[in-house]
């Protein structure tokens, strides 16, 4: 019996980890954004995404500390997790969606939504930490480019590890050069800091982690 094409379901709803992570970048923005525009009357509204910056961004000197006296107290290892989701407008939040959306539902449906949170999270914190090694102090780290990077290089490793042919490992491969090469080059024109660090280490560790962490892996490892 021939399927009725109507019956065919033509749009798949995003995973549940996508949705967090949209929900989550879209939420904290809609927020600063009404604070700044006057749209919600609380005392000081005005100035929440420079206290978002100040709170949940990443800061040489406040890493540099936690280092030296060997004390991580919990408001500081949250920035780790959390600067990704303040961004410096709606312009930049609303591309951070976009590409989570685009490659966000290609990792999830292959990973599942636990270990998808789970590889960003560990990629965006790797990515925070080394900006924090490195960057001139007085710099800030936030925005969700190192959670799209991250996110890339998850897909790489997913694409490469599930790959049948060479030119699809290439493709694979040569989106992350891509990425990385032109994410490189804005960092010169523009003269930004050390920003790209963050986004070149959480793009090798999404990449390592998808490609390691898939489903069946440990099974494989056993048969060996």
């Amino acid at each position: 019996m021939t399927q009725d094409p109507l019956s065919t379901p033509v749009f798949n709803p995003l995973p549940v980890a996508v949705w967090v992570l949209v929900l989550a970048i879209g939420a904290v923005e809609l927020v600063l954004w009404a604070g700044a525009h006057g749209l919600v009357n609380w005392s000081g509204s005005a100035g929440w995404r420079v206290q978002a910056l100040v709170t949940f961004g990443v800061s040489p000197e406040v890493q540099g500390w936690m280092l030296e006296t060997r004390q991580f107290p919990p408001e500081h290892l949250i920035r780790y997790l959390a600067y990704g989701f303040v961004h410096l407008g709606p312009a930049q939040a609303a591309l951070v969606v976009v590409i989570t959306v685009a490659l966000g539902k290609y990792c999830t449906e292959r990973l599942g939504s636990l270990r998808m949170l789970a590889i960003l999270a560990l990629a965006h914190a790797l990515g925070g930490f080394a900006f924090g090694l490195i960057a001139a102090p007085g710099t800030w780290l936030i925005g969700g480019y190192a959670l799209i990077f991250a996110l890339a290089g998850t897909y790489a490793g997913l694409v490469w590890s599930g790959a049948e042919g060479r030119r699809a490992r290439i493709g694979a491969l040569v989106l992350v050069g891509v990425l990385l090469s032109g994410r490189i080059m804005l960092a010169a024109l523009m003269g930004g800091g050390a920003d790209w660090v963050a986004d070149l280490v959480a793009c090798v560790a999404g990449y390592a982690l998808g490609h390691v962490l898939r489903p069946g892996v440990l099974a494989r490892l056993r048969r060996v």
